[in-house]
């Protein structure tokens, strides 16, 4: 007597690709000017200010040029990124380090025959140093990236509360994404950067600017990689990447791959009979 085994298959409904949020900045801060390639620039007498945050979690490149006569120092110790009125410090360099360890053990168990041994071995780590002052010559810049916007969550905005649109990638191909825009008033995310500069000790001088996030562009088909190189290298663009969730398909996988092992056990057992 013959016996069959069928088996069924499903379709498994599962998104395999990352939802990229790509959201842009603006500023409401009157000595702000934002310039062509999206960053923000602070121009006064002695020294311009530029702020770029483009990449993953906003990335916060502060560029300091001198134009006076007589070194400028920047106190990052003095210095903050302030969200929801917390401050966080820009001070902070990483320094690596590392060693040689070596040496000799004696075993206790004089049974063995080697009670006598040598060890050896490196280590390696990181201390995170203070990083106070940059010094500036005349007529030069400096460009430090001290934090970024991490653990920004933009999941929190109702998907009602997005537009459907279409965009043109950068191989002039329509793509399907969802947009939704902000005003000062109800954006998800406001802060502020606090920079101290100072050509004497006890002549700081003191600048503040304000930004908040305008408007998020959501999509799995529009990535950093496919925008146009002229989008996707602005100062006022940041993105952040939720990554596919493949746990229902782990699980699903997993689970097929052992009821095919059994499936596969009872029709060799049958073939005895």
């Amino acid at each position: 007597m013959k016996k069959y085994l069928y088996i069924l298959f499903f379709p498994l409904l599962v998104s395999c690709s990352s939802t990229y949020f790509l959201s842009t900045l603006s500023s409401n801060s009157e000595d702000v000017e934002q310039v062509e390639n999206g960053d923000f620039l602070i121009e006064k007498d002695s020294l311009w200010i530029a702020y770029c945050f483009n990449g993953e979690s906003a990335p916060i490149q502060i560029t300091v040029f001198n134009k006076s006569r007589q070194p400028l120092y920047v106190d990052w110790q003095k210095s903050a990124l302030i969200v929801n009125d917390v401050a966080f410090t820009y001070g902070g360099e990483k320094l690596e380090m590392g060693g040689n360890v070596n040496g000799y053990f004696i075993d206790d168990m004089p049974m063995l025959y080697n009670s006598v041994g040598e060890f050896q071995g490196d280590f390696r780590g990181n201390i995170n140093l203070p990083k106070y002052i940059s010094f500036i010559p005349p007529n030069t810049m400096i460009s430090h990236k001290p934090l970024r916007l991490t653990g920004v969550d933009l999941e929190v905005i109702p998907k009602k509360e997005y537009k459907n649109m279409l965009m043109t990638d950068k191989n002039d191909q329509t793509v399907k994404v969802k947009q939704v825009n902000f005003e000062e008033e109800n954006t998800p995310l406001k802060f502020r950067s606090y920079l101290t500069v100072y050509a004497e000790n006890n002549k700081p001088m003191f600048f503040e600017q304000s930004f908040y996030l305008k408007n998020i562009i959501k999509s799995t088909s529009l990535t950093p990689k496919s925008m146009s190189k002229e989008l996707a290298e602005r100062g006022d663009l940041f993105y952040i990447e939720k990554p596919a969730n493949t746990t229902f398909a782990n699980i699903f996988l997993g689970t097929s791959l052992v009821v095919g092992a059994v499936a596969l056990d009872v029709m060799v057992n049958t073939n005895n009979y």
